[in-house]
């Protein structure tokens, strides 16, 4: 397992009080992903449990690699994984996080017998609590899906893995071509020359509130030229989502999952919706509707099955 060297590393700024590689003994790898390794460390002076991301890079690479760090070092949001630290060696990069533990987002849900609505609709107010605050810090997440997403205790919500973020202006065109894998999540306007904008993470989040509300895709492809032909449609299959969805529900998946970039609301308008804004339940239900996980649960297991090829296909360990 590769661990940064502790001679060559160097601190990235601010300078203090940053802590120095002898800061931390690393311990196990908690999860391995496509570009980088996480794993649990402590600090050694409080004995605090944090998480270290390690990323690999070729110098060439330096520069993009180092965009996920400059990102993290301005956010501060309950729901946003927060940096602690974090130094560069000659081949690695290495982020220091709080460590958030607990099931992924869909993981959660499918650990209940049932679910309700309500439910839903109190993670996607966390989700959008957090990307307004990036959107207003003019950074794209650009990767918003229940794998970077944990359930901590209790029900608290953290958005994690800022390695696809970007910092965005109105001039500046953002393309993905790098990012394929995941077609089915993928908003119409990154697989057209067209760009990533704030609306790109809003798509995201319909997707997300799409398969919690139905344990399914709305657009059921992997190919991406016919990915966006039905995309583009515009046509949103609600048939495929849950018997007994609110109205508020059902406005906010078209919403958000609208062909058009600039049809969708802003993270700041999804908020103010009557839905998101609703608490506890609607007056004119006497009770819950609750959706059984059984589908998700297999909805899941295919899913983790195409992550398992992902993961073969870059020549990745997955970690158990």
């Amino acid at each position: 397992q590769s661990s940064p060297s502790e001679e060559d590393s160097e601190l990235i700024t601010p300078s203090e009080p940053f802590p120095t590689y002898q800061t931390y003994a690393f311990q196990t790898e908690i999860k391995r992903g496509r570009f980088s390794i996480v794993r649990q460390c402590r600090e050694k002076v409080t004995g605090k449990t944090l998480a270290a991301k390690i990323i690999p890079y070729w110098q060439e690479d330096k520069q993009t690699v180092l965009l996920e760090y400059l990102v993290l070092r301005k956010l501060h949001h309950t729901n946003i994984a927060q940096l602690k630290g974090a130094y560069i060696s000659p081949r690695h990069l290495v982020l220091i996080q709080e460590m958030c533990v607990g099931p992924e987002l869909l993981h959660s849900l499918a650990l209940r017998t049932s679910y309700s609505e309500v439910e839903v609709r109190d993670y996607l107010w966390q989700i959008l609590s957090a990307t307004e605050y990036l959107h207003a810090h003019n950074i794209l997440h650009l990767d918003v899906r229940s794998e970077n997403i944990i359930i901590t205790e209790p029900n608290l919500l953290k958005l994690l893995d800022f390695g696809n973020a970007q910092f965005y202006t109105q001039d500046k065109v953002i393309i993905m071509d790098k990012y394929m894998d995941y077609v089915e999540t993928m908003a119409p306007e990154l697989l057209t020359e067209q760009g990533a904008l704030p609306q790109t993470d809003i798509w995201s989040v319909g997707i997300t509130a799409f398969i919690m509300l139905s344990a399914n895709y709305p657009v059921s492809s992997d190919i991406p030229c016919e990915f966006l032909r039905v995309a583009r449609k515009g046509k949103v299959k609600l048939t495929r989502c849950y018997a007994g969805l609110s109205g508020g529900a059902v406005s906010f998946l078209q919403s958000t999952l609208c062909a058009n970039p600039w049809g969708r609301p802003s993270a700041s308008e999804c908020l103010q919706s009557p839905w998101l804004q609703e608490t506890g339940l609607d007056n004119r239900q006497q009770a819950p509707v609750t959706f059984s996980t059984t589908k998700l649960r297999n909805f899941l297991t295919e899913r983790e099955k195409k992550r398992g090829l992902l993961c073969s296909k870059y020549g990745l360990m997955v970690a158990q």
